[in-house]
C-alpha cells in the first residue's frame, strides 16, 4: 500500500502543474468536481464559487487581469487529516501595463480520501488563515 502524499508534496506537484501546464490542467487533476472556493472578502467581486467549472471560470477572469501567474510554494503544512495550510508567493505581470507584481497568499485546502481538493479557502494574511485553522470543524 502506498502512502498518501504530504501536504507539501501535494502543493509542490499542484504548483508545478499550474506553472508548466496552466490552471485547467491543475484543476482537472486536483479539484473535486464539486469543489467550493471561498475568495478573500477584500477581492473585487469576491464570493463563494461552487463546482470546478465555475471555479475555473472565475479564476480565469482574475488571470485575465493579472496576466501570466506563477506560484511559488513557501510552506505547506498538514494541520489536520485532510486539511492543508499553504503559504505561497503569487507572481504575475499585468496584461495591460506589463508591470511585475507579487503578493503573499494563504490557502486552506480540505481534501477527500482520494486527495482531491473539496474546499479551498483563500486568505490575504497569515493571521486570518491561522484563525480559520483554529476554527476548523470537519
Amino acid at each position: 500500500m502506498s502512502e498518501r502524499p504530504t501536504g507539501r508534496e501535494r502543493a509542490q506537484t499542484a504548483f508545478k502543474i499550474w506553472n508548466e501546464q496552466g490552471l485547467e490542467a491543475m484543476a482537472e487533476r486536483f479539484w473535486d468536481p464539486q469543489i467550493v472556493w471561498e475568495e478573500p472578502p477584500k477581492f473585487p467581486d469576491a464570493g463563494v464559487r461552487r463546482g470546478r467549472e465555475e471555479c475555473v471560470r472565475r479564476m480565469s477572469e482574475r488571470l485575465a487581469l493579472l496576466g501570466d501567474i506563477r506560484l511559488e510554494l513557501v510552506d505547506a503544512t498538514d494541520v489536520a487529516e485532510h486539511l492543508i495550510l499553504i503559504e505561497a508567493i503569487v507572481r504575475g505581470r499585468g496584461t495591460t501595463s506589463g508591470a511585475p507584481g507579487e503578493m503573499r497568499e494563504f490557502f486552506l485546502m480540505e481534501t477527500d480520501g482520494e486527495g482531491r481538493t473539496t474546499r479551498f479557502r483563500e486568505f490575504l494574511d497569515r493571521d486570518a488563515a491561522r484563525a480559520a485553522v483554529h476554527a476548523y470543524r470537519p
